[in-house]
């Protein structure tokens, strides 16, 4: 072989082996770049609990981009903001334009471990005040790295999930940051544990998960604990939210019907319509965890959690339509009026509810049949964050 074969050989070869360890590394090859391993408050006992990671897109974006914070899961024993499932949590959020933000905060004994209900563990608020502090910290440098600290959302599975809903319906927590709960337009919660803490901390409910229970006994104290230093119902969302608190995403899985009761009353609480705001998915507690972006399979997670996403960071206003004959006579031996009206919204809404003289609220039907008199009918236009965003009030007079 000549030399020149030989050097295209070898270059051949060389350029074989750098395409394969690109091909090997195209998974790695993420938009995002991270900056790792932040303190966002001063070092403590706990390693690593006071540092969170910033994941920011490569993309260039012309303004400020929102927020999204992730606060991991684990019984409030356990966890990391790194784990296998980050990534791809990371890549989902930053491919829809997020700035990225995986947080640690100290933890309650381990489980398993000879401290597990001790009295000299940590146990809530610790878990609260850590992940307030890493919001703040986010508030007040996220600019840095592109993001807009006044367009955020936030979220986890689990404890986690429960500790982004207990923030943001309890302002006293984000007020002591500099923050403020309307900077927070959404919460994804995956399963998250522990809405109303009293009722995981009944004879009725170890019955049902003593593991879940002994849980929630270390994050928040045993009965006798509770007795000397209450703080079951203080950290119960349920107690809190309304209103004015942001809208949740619920995840729960099939296997859960305690916390699909809780996620019926918070939605309830916080004016949603369950229906548009949930996600069931056929799997345990644990199956849960991995399912936001996952490649591999998300059991349909993704789509609507990330549909919801934008409805809350670009909330729309919706204009209604209301067409037809809006006075009508009575006739026929039941002295009845029959109204159709002909109900749309622009833009098109996930849902049009009608409420008719203060009744229950329902889907708007094609007809009503009314007595004579003046009736009052409003109509509710609602999009992905599942709450009314466009209401008009309608007069109908049916005339003897």
């Amino acid at each position: 072989m000549s030399f020149g074969g030989l050097v295209l050989l070898v270059f051949v070869a060389i350029a074989a082996i750098l395409w394969s360890v690109d091909t090997q590394s195209g998974k790695a090859a993420e938009p995002y770049t991270v900056t790792s391993d932040l303190a966002y408050g001063p070092a403590n006992a706990q390693k690593g609990s006071n540092l969170l990671d910033v994941y920011v897109p490569n993309a260039d974006s012309t303004k400020p981009r929102p927020v999204f914070v992730w606060i991991h899961g684990g019984g409030w024993f356990t966890g990391d903001k790194v784990s296998s499932t980050m990534p791809y949590k990371a890549r989902t959020l930053v491919d829809a334009g997020y700035v990225f933000v995986s947080v640690n905060y100290r933890l309650s004994s381990d489980l398993a471990g000879p401290l597990a209900l001790s009295k000299k563990r940590l146990r809530f608020p610790t878990h609260y005040l850590d992940a307030a502090r890493a919001l703040g910290w986010v508030n007040k440098h996220i600019a840095k790295y592109g993001g807009n600290p006044n367009r955020m959302l936030i979220g986890g599975d689990s404890a986690g999930g429960q500790i982004s809903s207990l923030l943001a319906t309890r302002p006293a927590y984000l007020k002591a940051q500099g923050m403020s709960t309307r900077q927070i337009k959404g919460i994804f919660s995956l399963d998250a544990v522990g809405f109303d803490v009293p009722r995981m901390m009944t004879k009725a409910y170890r019955r049902i998960n003593a593991g879940f229970q002994k849980m929630m006994f270390n994050a928040f104290g045993t009965p006798a604990e509770e007795r000397q230093n209450p703080h079951w119902r203080v950290a119960s969302p349920i107690n809190f939210a309304d209103r004015s608190d942001p809208p949740i995403f619920f995840v729960v899985p099939t296997t859960a019907p305690d916390r699909w009761v809780d996620a019926q009353k918070m939605s309830k609480l916080l004016g949603q319509r369950l229906g548009l705001v949930n996600h069931r998915v056929n799997t345990e507690h644990a199956g849960v965890v991995p399912l936001l972006g996952n490649p591999d399979g998300d059991m349909g997670v993704t789509k609507p959690l990330m549909r919801f996403a934008r409805a809350a960071i670009n909330p729309v206003r919706y204009q209604l339509v209301v067409r037809g004959q809006r006075v009508v006579r009575a006739t026929g031996p039941a002295k009845l009026g029959t109204v159709r009206l002909r109900i749309s919204s622009q833009p098109a809404a996930r849902q049009l509810t009608c409420r008719l003289d203060g009744r229950r609220e329902t889907f708007c039907p094609r007809a009503w049949k009314l007595k004579p008199g003046l009736h009052k009918l409003r109509v509710n236009a609602y999009g992905n964050t599942g709450r009314a965003s466009g209401t008009s009030l309608v007069k109908i007079r049916v005339t003897g």
